[in-house]
């Protein structure tokens, strides 16, 4: 999917408007979907307490690499732990399914309900219970991430992503709630996809210039399978040689040493807590 198939909004590419959400609808893959599958997103769909369409997120990344980090998000989370900027524990415990607790309250799991290289379709249902209310809150949401490739006029690869959610809480009065308060949380919401996104986006640029910051960062993530960590650290070699003009193999190895080419100094940047 190029990035240009990546539909907008038009002049309101976010908002809770009966037609931005009718068109999410339509993007929704149900007949795609398992049996089980359709019956979660669609308990949701049809009882929304809110729906949010975040602005669309334009950003350079490597294909291969955005895929892999949708696919794999308990590595980014590791990763975030091992730079230390996050509480947020995600552990994989099925081919598509996390369980989810953030430290801070919240605890769930994670379903991704469908997959394909133009979009991602995931179910998540969990608890909040902390200072933000005065009793549990337990709800479900359906998130539709569609997302596609395109390359800048100088060649360099980038991607968009838009992101549609369906959110279904339960406690009796939170609709309210939820309503009157939608447009500080739909800011949270917003800030934090450009926050991950540009996270995700300052990995391409470590792999183009010093993937063997990257290799230090994902060697120490405990958290996940080695198998994991070594198909991401592959993804990254490949695309540092492509950044330097190479067509065999890299001056280094995965888990050899550095190269003694110069290379610009790259600090990744996490999401916030």
């Amino acid at each position: 999917m190029r990035a240009a198939d990546v539909p907008s909004a038009g002049g309101a590419p976010f908002g809770s408007a009966a037609n931005l959400r009718q068109d999410a609808l339509r993007t929704v893959p149900m007949t795609k979907l398992t049996a089980q599958g359709r019956t979660l997103a669609q308990g949701v769909i049809n009882d929304t307490t809110v729906f949010r369409r975040l602005p669309t997120q334009q950003f350079e990344c490597d294909a291969d690499l955005y895929a892999f980090m949708l696919d794999y998000p308990e590595l980014v989370i590791n990763m975030w732990e091992v730079m230390g900027v996050t509480k947020v524990k995600l552990t994989r415990i099925g081919p598509s399914s996390f369980n989810l607790d953030d430290g801070n309250g919240t605890t769930g799991k994670i379903h991704i309900l469908y997959r394909s290289p133009a979009q991602h379709v995931i179910y998540a249902e969990g608890n909040y219970v902390g200072s933000m209310f005065p009793r549990s809150i337990r709800g479900r949401c359906v998130v539709t991430i569609r997302h596609g490739q395109g390359r800048s006029a100088d060649g360099r690869s980038y991607m968009q992503c838009r992101l549609d959610s369906f959110v279904q809480l339960d406690n009796l009065g939170l609709e309210l709630i939820a309503k009157t308060f939608h447009s500080t949380l739909g800011n949270i919401a917003d800030h934090n996809l450009k926050e991950i996104t540009g996270f995700v986006s300052s990995v391409h640029q470590a792999a183009e210039t010093a993937p063997e910051n990257l290799e230090r960062i994902t060697i120490k993530c405990g958290r996940v399978p080695e198998q994991t960590k070594q198909d991401f650290l592959v993804i990254a070699e490949r695309i540092y040689d492509q950044a330097m003009g190479r067509s065999g193999l890299s001056s280094r190895s995965v888990t050899g040493a550095p190269s003694t080419t110069v290379r610009r100094p790259v600090t990744l940047e996490a999401a916030p807590r």
